[in-house]
């Protein structure tokens, strides 16, 4: 049975959305991308796993293709789309609630800036640190998302998950060490792996201070980086072995304001590659490989992606 078959079978017990042909340019921060053969938006009740079960049955029974989207606010889907299942988890694993002293349990679907509007009612301090960064706590947790001031490892106490190819849908824990992670990268989730939830440390401050501290930095954001247009966010990781940032690379190479199509790398901070408008795919991945390919020639630096490029 192909996996458009399956779900048009299944469809009247399917809690959330079934999409076809559904344009991801609308599921993501970027608003690029083709369609997806099929968009799923599954729905839980009572806590329990609801639609995941038959995701994972139908994965298991047309090894289709799999793509877990949060937000997207860190993806650039290609012009042709996406052949398979992209799941995406906007509606599961929304709970946010204090486990214990010091220490939250938060969904994997939570958003960051919800989050963070939590810790400036609460006060929960030492969480700025992920000011700005556009999207979910899963999605946080999978990259290592972080800022000048620190990363998700700052904070990260514990990861649960769910791996949709197993035979069975078996949550794992994982307590997190020194190695569970690197800059934009976690080593401890398998291809295929679902976070559910994330346990994070926080200290107890005075609600003021902490939004204070938080709104300062939303000021600075606004002021430094081009939020009126769709964008990725930063595009590369900053080559760390250079010296440089990577917006300093950019900047080095004349590339400040350089457009290709609707795509362009913004004039307010370099490192990003923003949507004028009509960009495609194909734009920006010719910004990307242009940048990466003269920053080698001429200075000797390797660029590597931080943005997540799907095919």
């Amino acid at each position: 049975m192909s996996l458009r078959a399956f779900f048009e079978a299944h469809r009247s017990s399917f809690q959330g959305s079934i999409e076809f042909e559904a344009p991801l340019s609308k599921s993501t921060y970027y608003r690029i991308g083709g369609a997806a053969e099929v968009l799923v938006t599954p729905k839980s009740s009572n806590g329990d796993f609801g639609d995941l079960e038959l995701i994972h049955r139908a994965l298991r029974e047309t090894g289709a293709r799999v793509f877990l989207l949060g937000w997207g606010s860190n993806l650039l889907f290609s012009d042709e789309g996406f052949h398979g299942l992209v799941v995406r988890m906007k509606h599961l694993f929304t709970g946010l609630d204090e486990k214990e002293a010091g220490v939250l349990r938060v969904g994997a679907s939570v958003g960051g800036s919800t989050l963070l509007r939590k810790a400036q009612d609460r006060g929960y301090g030492g969480l700025h640190h992920l000011t700005g960064i556009p999207g979910s706590i899963g999605g946080m947790v999978a990259m290592n998302a972080g800022t000048h001031l620190g990363e998700m490892k700052a904070s990260c106490l514990r990861v649960r998950s769910v791996n949709l190819r197993e035979p069975s849908l078996s949550v794992r824990e994982h307590s997190m060490s020194d190695a569970s992670f690197s800059y934009r990268h976690n080593h401890f989730l398998a291809p295929d792996d679902l976070v559910i939830d994330t346990e994070l440390g926080y200290r107890e401050e005075d609600p003021a201070q902490v939004k204070t501290q938080i709104d300062e930095l939303y000021r600075r954001r606004k002021e430094t980086q081009p939020v009126d247009y769709p964008s990725c966010g930063s595009v590369f990781m900053n080559p760390r072995e250079s010296g440089l940032h990577a917006w300093q690379v950019i900047d080095r190479l004349g590339l400040r304001g350089h457009r290709i199509g609707d795509a362009q790398f913004a004039e307010k901070h370099s490192n990003f590659i923003i949507n004028l408008g009509a960009a495609r795919a194909s734009d920006v991945k010719a910004l990307i490989a242009l940048a990466k390919q003269r920053a080698l020639d001429e200075l000797g630096i390797t660029l590597k992606e931080e943005v997540k490029i799907v095919e």
